[in-house]
């Protein structure tokens, strides 16, 4: 009798072990930690096969540019970090001196993909087109491009800094005051669709054509359009290009740098690379049969011109932004909810001092429609920043003072405060004088007057023109409902539910 549960006992560790999940397994692995560009999402396959082959997990973390300086000046615990272009982190003294090894690992060019009627119509091809002409034709009307903003996404910020260092007729030596602000004001007039990742601007170009002739993009991410059904023609102006190389960088306090080097070398090895080519578009490091000889555009070498050149973006050269921010002060924002919300807005206004930050900050020439709301909305509240950096602190001064004084009491009537906004946003886009965008910040369901549906007939039926809605998903709100609410306006959510509230409004602002 006494042999059954020792057979219960093998019966039980049998179902286990049957059922064992492998991510656990995984789990028992050690694990190498990059910080990565978004953009490399791509090669996550690739790098499953080789920590399956050398029992290791290889966990990408993806971040732009600005953002990864942040994290390595902060002494962060990752192994290595993988960025499109490493030549900015390298400006940096607190970031340089955590590099111990740095190696190349593929190409990928940014370039200009057009649609081919209007390479047609401009008479455009690749290396005789010039970036002079490329500004004249966009500041005459003619030439409406998409780009990424330069302040988080990798591709916008490698295009916009060569560019300035080429237009200058400086080279690297370019110094803050020779920065081409007059040609780069001609180029970004015509601009007219953004994002805070190359990936989402090529899906949101997909997703409305008619907004732009042209993209500036990697050159793998323009191959790639005509699979997806907008084929494009590949221009690489006759000044030249900045070339990612995408280099996997070894950091100090990596404690595995043998596993550093055999990652370097297989991603290296011929069979990889041929893959990496099949698979993501980017080139190899041998290059291929039918490159183009291009010129690489030169790259400032003083960290305090380039950081010159992305504030000039945001301050002269890109077209204005209008930002309505909606925000929920009902009883459920009580306590840490309602702090962490005043901190994230506030720290708009310039009080946070990190690299992401500094550039998130609103802008010269913004203006900020505070709305914020309860059981119904409250009075709108305006400020309009200028040129004039004295009187721009003051107003700053005064959206922080605006913020911190909502107390958090009442229901939630999101759709009412949404259906008082959207026409008024939608009447300032249609009047093409600003980038015009909705931020809604909200911890629950809606509870009050119009719901979902009301709003979204109201959407549907008040024009072919859209107001992005970048709903942040926060507390108990309903996450399927914003995310249909971000779809319909050709918005996006953010997740702030497992990433600091401060970290995703500091995201979004890249969006804008």
């Amino acid at each position: 009798m006494r042999i059954v549960p020792f057979l219960a006992l093998g019966l039980a560790l049998l179902l286990g072990a049957c059922g064992r999940d492998p991510a656990a397994e995984q789990n028992d692995l050690p694990t190498f930690r990059i910080l990565a560009g978004s953009e490399l999402k791509d090669m996550e396959p690739l790098l499953k096969e080789f920590g399956q082959a050398n029992q290791v997990n290889i966990k990408l973390e993806y971040s732009g540019t600005l953002d990864a300086v942040d994290t390595l000046q902060g002494g962060t615990n990752h192994d290595a970090a993988w960025v499109s272009h490493g030549k900015y982190l390298q400006l940096v003294p607190a970031v340089k001196q955590q590099i111990v090894q740095s190696e190349k690992t593929m190409y990928s060019r940014v370039v200009l993909g057009l649609k081919p009627e209007a390479a047609t119509r401009l008479g455009w091809s690749s290396g005789q087109v010039g970036w002079r002409e490329v500004i004249a034709a966009s500041e005459a009307g003619k030439f409406r491009f998409a780009m990424t903003n330069p302040t988080g996404s990798n591709t916008g910020f490698v295009a916009l800094v060569g560019l300035a260092a080429e237009l200058s007729g400086k080279g690297d030596a370019l110094r803050v005051e020779d920065v081409p602000t007059r040609k780069l004001t001609a180029l970004f007039k015509g601009q007219s669709l953004s994002s805070g990742s190359s990936g989402d601007l090529a899906d949101r170009w997909l997703a409305s054509p008619e907004l732009a002739d042209g993209m500036v993009n990697y050159e793998s991410v323009i191959r790639g359009m005509a699979a997806r059904g907008l084929p494009l023609t590949v221009i690489v102006p006759r000044e030249g290009v900045i070339t990612a190389d995408y280099p996997l960088i070894l950091l100090k306090k990596s404690q595995q740098a043998p596993l550093y080097q055999k990652l370097v070398a297989w991603l290296r090895q011929p069979d990889t690379q041929k893959r990496i080519a099949e698979q993501t578009r980017r080139a190899p490091l041998a290059g291929s049969d039918d490159d183009q000889v291009v010129n690489e555009l030169p790259f400032p070498a003083s960290q305090a011109v380039v950081d010159a050149i992305l504030r000039g973006f945001l301050d002269e050269y890109a077209k204005p932004i209008s930002t309505y921010l909606i925000y929920d002060h009902s009883g459920s924002m009580r306590g840490d909810r309602i702090q962490a919300a005043r901190q994230a807005i506030i720290a708009l206004t310039g009080s946070d001092g990190t690299a992401s930050g500094r550039f998130a900050t609103l802008r010269a020439r913004e203006k900020l429609t505070l709305a914020p709301f309860s059981s119904g909305p409250d009075p709108l509240q305006e400020f309009v920043l200028g040129e004039d950096s004295k009187a721009n602190a003051q107003l700053l001064q005064q959206v922080a003072a605006a913020v911190g004084q909502i107390d958090a009491d009442g229901g939630t009537a999101i759709y009412d405060t949404l259906a008082g906004i959207y026409p008024q946003a939608l009447a300032e886009k249609k009047q093409e004088r600003r980038n015009v965008a909705i931020i809604l910040l909200t911890d629950g369901k809606n509870t009050e007057g119009r719901d979902f549906e009301d709003f979204a007939g109201q959407v549907q039926v008040s024009s072919n023109t859209r107001v992005p809605i970048f709903p942040i998903i926060f507390g108990d709100a309903d996450a399927a409902e914003m995310q249909q609410l971000a779809k319909m306006t050709g918005g996006q959510t953010f997740d702030a539910r497992t990433t600091p509230l401060v970290q995703v409004l500091k995201k979004i602002r890249t969006y804008q």
